[in-house]
């Protein structure tokens, strides 16, 4: 009798490499399964659809603007030219210390994107710089799963307590907050300000967009555009997560989705578009990506070959602006995860981020939400994140000098002109109409006063 030898079991531990390749087997099956029965073009009504039906659309470009202060404080590394560029801590003092002097002081709030709490290191690098130069940064504790309606109020909030927070030196001092979100970070941010409007007039110092899918994202869209390619999704996200593609956390994670696609932000937008008062202080920043070493290539391939819009791999380019506003279309490579993620990882980061971990879901207990964070990434998350890294010599400008770029361009909004008035009188029968002409706009308000027939 023989017996067959039998080959050792390998341990159960995947690389990056393996983690990806079964998560995009996984979506091919689903996809090549339901093909048929799919649209396989779900977004080409969609994309860029703010440009399409507004023809009064107009955004201020401000991208060599933006490219000045970018040069400015950001240098290469000239003794070690494999390493990202750096940000010149000096230059970017001395950026700002005309604000410093002015009556009104700011902080800086980040707003994550989705699924923020889940990355580590997420925004770390940019609040550290902003520190570092003595300006006050905080990292938004928006929930990370939250629709953009209910991360919108913690915004506001967050804003509000930032405002009343305020040392001695700057006791008389007005403070006000100029916000930063990326991705859904920065709809969460829109959101806020159009519907608490009243309350944040006088306590927004700036908001900028950090390549944010103000009128949609095509994958977005697609991924959701039936149950079949749903459940692709739910299976990536159990590949990730190591959280049952049906739990309670993986459904709750997948919710905050649907507030991307085109549908849901042209019905959005119809009763909450960003108010007048607040586009000038505004900057949207939007980019793409094409180098072999982005992990986004493929993705931003994709809406390039489906509907003919170059993105950053999540978010087109003619979804990212808002009508109105100051744009910066940035053109060297930066995909949609080089404004958010460290540009070095270490085992204190997810040390760090288990420990966040722990304090959120203990925050959440005690406020009654039954959403608690998945299992930590730990290890493997640093796989996945090692795997998306800015890589020397792809990005020109690192992540923190493209923030403070874009910081200082948002605080120096041009000023308002003061509309001219001009008023002429107009006998009527019974009383007399005074109307007031505004020269800017061409609108017109009347007032009647009755007066008294003897």
């Amino acid at each position: 009798m023989f017996y067959a030898q039998q080959k050792p079991q390998q341990p159960p531990i995947k690389t990056a490499t393996l983690l990806l390749r079964d998560v995009e087997k996984t979506l091919q099956r689903v996809a090549n399964k339901y093909y048929n029965s799919a649209n396989v073009k779900p977004s080409r009504a969609f994309t860029g659809w703010m440009k399409q039906r507004k023809r009064e659309f107009t955004a201020k470009d401000e991208t060599s603007a933006f490219l000045e202060r970018c040069e400015y404080v950001c240098v290469e590394n000239e003794e070690d030219q494999r390493r990202l560029p750096t940000v010149n801590e000096k230059r970017a003092r001395e950026l700002f210390e005309d604000f410093k002097e002015q009556s009104s002081t700011f902080a800086v709030l980040l707003v994550p994107g989705l699924w923020g709490h889940h990355y580590p290191g997420y925004y770390v690098t940019v609040r550290d710089m902003f520190r570092s130069i003595d300006i006050e940064c905080e990292i938004s504790r928006v929930n990370s799963e939250g629709s953009v309606k209910e991360n919108a109020r913690t915004v506001k909030d967050e804003i509000e307590a930032l405002c009343e927070n305020k040392n001695k030196d700057d006791e008389k001092r007005r403070k006000r907050v100029l916000a930063m979100g990326h991705s859904k970070g920065g709809l969460d941010i829109a959101a806020a300000l159009a519907l608490f409007e009243t309350e944040l007039e006088d306590k927004l110092a700036g908001f900028v967009c950090v390549q944010s899918p103000y009128g949609g994202s095509p994958i977005a869209e697609d991924l959701l555009s039936n149950k079949y390619v749903r459940s692709g999704v739910h299976f990536a996200l159990e590949a990730a997560f190591g959280e049952s593609r049906n739990s309670e956390a993986i459904k709750k994670m997948v919710k905050p989705v649907e507030d991307l696609t085109y549908r849901a932000r042209i019905r959005f937008l119809r009763k909450h578009p960003l108010p007048e008062q607040f586009r000038d202080k505004t900057v949207c920043f939007h980019s793409k990506t094409t180098s072999k070493d982005s992990a986004m290539t493929n993705i931003a391939l994709y809406s390039l070959s489906q509907y003919n819009e170059e993105g950053d791999g999540l978010v087109c380019r003619s979804d990212a602006e808002i009508p109105h506003t100051r744009v910066v279309r940035y053109d060297e490579e930066f995909d949609h995860v080089d404004p958010a993620f460290p540009t070095s990882f270490s085992d204190a980061l997810v040390r760090d981020h288990r420990e966040f971990y722990a304090k959120e879901n203990e925050r959440r207990i005690k406020r009654g939400n039954k959403m608690l964070l998945p299992t930590p990434l730990g290890i493997k998350g640093a796989e996945l994140t090692s795997q998306v890294l800015a890589v020397p010599g792809r990005v020109k400008h690192d992540t923190a000098s493209v923030h403070l770029a874009l910081a200082h361009l948002a605080l120096s909004a041009p000023a308002k002109k003061k509309k001219q008035k001009k008023k002429k009188k107009e006998s009527i029968q019974n009383g007399e109409r005074e109307v007031v002409v505004n020269e800017d706009d061409a609108q017109q308000t009347t007032k009647t006063t009755a007066i008294e027939v003897a």
